[in-house]
């Protein structure tokens, strides 16, 4: 019987979309799931200047979630965490600094975010 290893860290999460108060993203699966099967990822995210935390307590199953709740003018990066019977793995590297705002080409009678 093998046991499980921790997951190696998934891809880089890409920011998809950027809205006052919400970033979606998406990233690429690990290439190392150590030998166990992927459960999910937990997404981190960290204000500038703060230190990282949860954002998702149950993890998500695909490999993209929107982050809601963010603070309008608020810097913030994200990483993420592949999940397997082990535990979580390693966290893949952070996206660039992100900020929650109103993206080109929004108006307050348009709620859909735009999709760069």
């Amino acid at each position: 019987m093998m046991f499980a290893a921790p997951c190696g860290p998934p891809g880089q999460p890409v920011v998809d979309s950027v809205s006052p108060n919400s970033v979606a993203l998406h990233w690429d699966k690990p290439r190392d799931t150590g030998n166990g099967k992927l459960q999910g990822y937990i997404v981190e995210m960290k204000p500038t200047g703060g230190d990282w935390k949860e954002v998702n307590v149950d993890p998500v199953r695909e490999p993209e979630m929107v982050v809601p709740h963010l603070k309008e003018g608020q810097e913030y990066q994200f990483r993420v965490k592949a999940i397997n019977e082990a535990g979580p793995g390693a966290p893949s590297t952070a996206t660039g600094p992100v900020v929650a705002e109103k993206p080109a080409g929004w108006s307050a009678d348009n709620n859909n975010v735009k999709v760069k």
